[in-house]
């Protein structure tokens, strides 16, 4: 395993290595995606209706997300110009611009008003936010009432065994000290609570599906 496997520090890429960590998610995390999705379809029922993807990456989750069955739009969301214009690049190749909105903005001032969105997914994005109270304040403002936020990092619970240690390996050999955010639900239990969000308003798990905060308004 190489150090170069999948950039894991996103900030000033250009637009080459953008494309090269396109193919490596692609290439390494797709089983991880796949799951994810059918996880958040089963549980929520996430069909139609407003969503906002907080670091969205190359768009690659919010291409599936999008999928058949789906009636979803989309809001895109990603901070680094290269990998927004890459995302933007998958979504006019999937020719889904109408379903997916593709957005340059950051997670700590989400550029939506105040009860916008239906649902609100952040997968690996979680570990970026240097100030993650504010940012957890933001998922809720923007959430409508009814709408439910999912927040945090694992590969799914349909992956097999051997998919989910093979991903796990490689994302924690990428993210380095950065990985211990996906493995420490205490403090995203606190990071939530100072966010002033009730008790009764998330819940966090933490097992073979990952690390999540499930939000509720």
């Amino acid at each position: 395993m190489t150090e170069e496997r999948v950039p894991a520090d996103y900030t000033g890429m250009d637009l080459v290595v953008a494309k090269h960590f396109d193919e490596k998610v692609r290439e390494n995390f797709m089983p991880a995606i796949i799951s994810t999705v059918k996880q958040i379809r089963e549980d929520y029922g996430v069909f139609e209706g407003v969503c906002v993807d907080i670091g969205c990456g190359t768009a690659v989750f919010a291409i599936e997300l999008c999928r058949p069955s789906s009636r979803l739009k989309i809001y895109a969301l990603e901070k680094e110009n290269a990998i927004y214009e890459v995302a933007r690049k998958n979504i006019e190749k999937e020719r889904l611009t109408e379903r997916i909105i593709p957005v340059l903005g950051d997670a700590h001032k989400l550029p939506f008003e105040g009860d916008f969105a239906d649902f609100i997914i952040s997968r690996g994005s979680y570990h970026c936010w240097e100030d993650k109270v504010r940012v957890f304040k933001e998922i809720y403002r923007v959430l409508k009432k009814g709408g439910t936020g999912f927040v945090g990092g694992g590969f799914g619970r349909y992956v097999t065994e051997e998919e989910a240690n093979r991903m796990k390996a490689l994302r924690d050999h990428s993210l380095k000290e950065d990985a211990k955010a996906y493995s420490s639900p205490d403090k995203l239990r606190e990071v939530i609570n100072k966010a002033g969000i009730s008790k009764s308003d998330f819940r966090v798990s933490y097992d073979r599906a990952g690390l999540w905060a499930e939000i509720r308004k």
